[in-house]
């Protein structure tokens, strides 16, 4: 099972709505055998650019574990659904994994070991 994230935004007039599409979404993800770990409301927010003539929308995220079947079908029905202006589904990493990307990401230029292929691109050479 994977980490996964699904951000959708609801259309403005469809937003007392909202607990009925998570509701509808969560049974999709557990219908296929995933678990939802985390829903996040976070409310009706202006938009960065006019999507269907609408300024505004009601962002919900959604996270969860599941196989990429299910995120397949969640996608099917999130596109089918009459009020949702857009969605993105992105693969998380777990936080056991992110940890070494982190570390590297940290470091200095000074403090990094050269590859032993040499300088790369990015490095300045001598």
């Amino acid at each position: 099972m994977t980490l996964y994230e699904t951000l959708f935004l609801v259309h403005p007039e469809k937003g007392p709505r909202m607990k009925e599409f998570i509701e509808r979404f969560k049974k999709v993800i557990e219908g296929q055998g995933g678990t939802v770990s985390n829903v996040d409301e976070w409310g009706l927010r202006d938009l960065a650019y006019r999507i269907q003539k609408q300024g505004k929308g009601f962002y919900t995220l959604l996270q969860y574990r599941s196989s990429g079947r299910a995120v397949e079908e969640l996608e099917r029905n999130l596109r089918l659904t009459d009020g949702i202006l857009r969605y993105l589904t992105v693969r998380a990493d777990d936080e056991h994994n992110a940890a070494p990307a982190e570390s590297v990401r940290g470091q200095s230029d000074e403090h990094r070991t050269p590859s032993p292929e040499g300088p790369t691109k990015s490095e300045p050479q001598a």
